[in-house]
């Protein structure tokens, strides 16, 4: 139950952090590809359009890629592309390197190996997505492994990866990148052209106003161009992550709810054997409330020790998750702890309930003739 609720609330946590970094991003693609902020591909339009852009009010940031897609194998004879545990693949980001270096992006944060140069059929690795990789056994995911990928004429080219960076952005380490020329020489573009362009606006009120602006500025060129506001591809991945969550939390409460009929049932057997006992400290002069909150207090110090084992059990298994998955998907807070705490305590009490009653009801005379 802890690692369901602790994954449910890190997915949550990713999405928030997410579109807070998206919140003020807008992608640029051409029309005949509907799915090119994913994939690339489609009619790459002129790097004029950068120019263009930046002319625009409220534009902070204009960042021109050429995008190429590094597809998952189908099986295990498909020399083509690399698995990074996602089945649709990965889109390979081609970037200006100087721009990036100014602005801080990955190419200006590597943690391992070197970073890239230009032309050479160079990758760098985000380190979420290179963890990806290592966690389903690819060497291409290391320093110095390799892949296939075919260009856009169908001529296989291997990428070596030189590098592994971390931005400390969800969105950014879970991508590769290489230089512009290199992913040009991929989508089969021409030195003055692009397929993608990623703007960043002053402000996040400002987003559909840019978004407006860059619409209507291209709507009559020769390549025309769809735009996309970021959050609202995200929102529709958090639906679907909703939807998941609220799975697990039935799940969870399924869970709970067993727990608590196991309290019940030992809570019950325990009372049938203390039968003579409850009736001897009745005898004794135990009131009914005695009796039912001596029950009581049992049944809730038991609820209460396991959920305090299942959140140690938890936490210890949360821990393996993420390094299996390399990312802090399961996350414990203070919040998941007193729901923990606060269904163990109300299972406690839904356990210990009718026992007590019963163990209230014993007849003392009956108890003491059967001593």
């Amino acid at each position: 139950m802890t690692v369901l609720l602790s994954i449910s609330g890190g997915m949550d946590k990713m999405m928030n952090d997410m579109m807070t970094e998206l919140a003020g991003g807008i992608g640029v693609y051409p029309a005949d590809n509907p799915l090119a902020f994913m994939t690339g591909g489609g009619t790459p339009f002129s790097i004029s359009y950068v120019d263009d852009i930046e002319e625009i009010d409220h534009v902070e940031s204009v960042r021109p890629m050429a995008l190429w897609f590094i597809p998952t194998p189908k099986n295990e004879a498909d020399t083509f592309g690399a698995d990074f545990s996602d089945p649709l693949g990965v889109s390979l980001r081609g970037v200006d390197l100087t721009q990036d270096a100014e602005l801080d992006g990955p190419t200006a944060n590597i943690i391992k190996g070197r970073g890239l140069t230009p032309g050479n059929n160079e990758v760098i690795l985000g380190n979420v997505l290179a963890g990806y990789g290592r966690a389903v056994g690819g060497g291409y995911a290391e320093v110095g492994g390799t892949f296939v990928l075919l260009t856009a004429e169908n001529e296989p080219v291997t990428l070596t990866v030189v590098g592994i960076f971390e931005t400390g952005s969800s969105i950014y380490d879970q991508y590769p990148y290489t230089d512009i020329e290199t992913a040009r020489g991929l989508a089969g573009i021409s030195g003055n052209e692009i397929n993608f362009i990623q703007i960043e606006a002053d402000r996040t009120e400002n987003v559909e106003a840019v978004e407006d602006a860059v619409a209507t500025m291209f709507e009559d060129e020769k390549v025309p161009v769809r735009t996309m506001i970021a959050t609202d591809l995200l929102q529709s991945f958090k639906e679907m992550l909703g939807t998941f969550s609220r799975f697990l939390w039935i799940v969870s409460l399924v869970a709970a709810i067993a727990g608590g009929i196991s309290i019940f049932i030992v809570m019950l057997i325990s009372v049938i054997e203390r039968t003579k006992e409850f009736g001897i400290l009745k005898a004794a002069g135990w009131s009914n409330r005695n009796i039912i909150g001596s029950v009581i207090v049992q049944s809730l110090s038991v609820a209460l020790l396991g959920a305090a084992v299942g959140l140690v059990l938890g936490y210890v298994a949360g821990i393996g998750v993420d390094k299996y998955v390399n990312f802090d998907i399961a996350v414990i807070t203070w919040a998941l702890v007193l729901t923990i705490a606060g269904l163990g305590l109300a299972m406690g009490v839904f356990g210990g309930l009718y026992p007590a009653v019963r163990a209230a009801r014993v007849s003392p005379i009956e108890s003491m003739r059967a001593v």
